[in-house]
């Protein structure tokens, strides 16, 4: 459970507190803090860099419920191999899904609109490269990473000793896998500004609305999806091979 004291909150990762209660998920993006891919600072010093005032976001988080039985609140408790199975049946599955009809709207919007709006020129072409790369990304993860993290996992729970060789290749998958979320993040937040924090304009169409509608969902389920790996998974994968 979560230490909601103030002098405590401020030391802490981000990713680790919201791996603790994701109800502060909630609360980082009212500051405009990124838990998933800039979990790995202190609170206070992220409040340092952004100008925020570190008491403001404290307090906002002490008040959080900390009660309840959620999926979010049981994530830290699965084992990898679960947690790994929840990941690829979830939000893989849903950047497949989403990628190729989010694809469809913004080459629509960016062709009827784009003359008046070009930004939505450049909001496709940077949603097609988002795609290209998060695709080759799950398939990275699901081919090798994710296996990796099973066999290790396997071979120290059946008191195995643990091949070097696939350890260090996971050390160095690992790395490889966080600057990927890194590169889609930041895709993402250049996508949030050309779009106006995706606010259609008053002339927007149907599709035009149901464009940045989507855009939207995307980069929530993309901030639960990085945090799921970067602060849960494999933290999980960094202390199995730590107690190597």
């Amino acid at each position: 459970m979560m230490n909601n004291d103030p002098t405590t909150l401020v030391q802490r990762n981000i990713g680790d507190i919201v791996a603790d209660n994701y109800h502060a998920a909630g609360v980082f993006k009212e500051f405009g803090i990124d838990f998933c891919c800039g979990g790995g600072l202190p609170l206070g010093e992220v409040c340092e860099r952004k100008g925020i005032n570190p008491d403001q976001v404290t307090l906002k988080l002490s008040t959080m419920p900390t009660g309840g039985t959620t999926v979010n609140q049981k994530f830290n408790l699965w084992e990898p191999d679960f947690l790994i199975d929840y990941i690829i049946n979830n939000h893989h599955t849903f950047v497949r899904t989403k990628t190729e009809e989010i694809l469809v709207y913004a080459a629509k919007v960016a062709n009827v609109h784009g003359e008046r709006h070009p930004e939505n020129i450049e909001i496709y072409q940077l949603f097609a490269k988002l795609s290209n790369e998060l695709i080759q990304h799950l398939q990275d993860e699901e081919q090798t990473v994710f296996p990796l993290i099973k066999n290790i996992h396997l071979q120290i729970k059946n008191g195995e000793e643990v091949n070097e060789k696939l350890a260090n290749q996971l050390r160095a998958e690992l790395d490889h896998m966080i600057d990927d979320h890194e590169g889609a993040g930041d895709i993402m937040k250049e996508i949030r500004s050309l779009s106006n924090d995706f606010t259609p304009p008053a002339d927007a169409c149907a599709t035009y609305q149901i464009l940045y509608q989507n855009l939207a969902g995307f980069e929530e389920d993309l901030h639960q999806h990085v945090h799921l790996e970067n602060n849960i998974l494999f933290k999980k994968a960094e202390t199995l091979l730590s107690d190597l």
